[in-house]
């Protein structure tokens, strides 16, 4: 009686293969919906990221647009198109590099201010 019949021993070892491949199954299937929801959040991020970028893209364009109105008329400098984005560049957050883009177009302003205000008081 302790020996099986290889029928029986079959029938064990089928039984044992069938319940594993339905766990694998399962198991996959579960897998499945977390990459799902993974590639979704994924997709999301890239969206807003995208959005975000174009949204810093036309800050950008609106300031140098602004720059290049208040140098037209400084004879000394020749405006060319809009640089390309500097790659070398440390990453920030789209609301740093705006706020820094802001930073520089104010400096320039300012600049321009007090190069206008000394050629006035120059040219008495």
């Amino acid at each position: 009686m302790a020996e099986q019949s290889a029928a029986a021993r079959y029938k064990e070892l089928t039984a044992l293969a069938t319940a594993a491949g339905k766990f694998q199954r399962r198991h996959e299937q579960v897998r499945a919906v977390e990459l799902g929801e993974v590639v979704a959040q994924g997709r999301q991020r890239i969206e807003e990221s995208e959005a975000h970028r174009d949204e810093v893209v036309a800050e950008v364009r609106k300031r140098w647009n602004a720059a290049m109105e208040a140098l037209w008329d400084e004879r000394w400098f020749r405006g060319e198109g809009m640089p390309a984005p500097d790659r070398d560049a440390p990453a920030a957050p789209g609301e740093e590099s705006v706020r820094m883009v802001q930073l520089a177009f104010l400096g320039l302003h300012e600049a321009l201010g007090k190069a206008s205000r000394f050629s006035r008081r120059n040219r008495r």
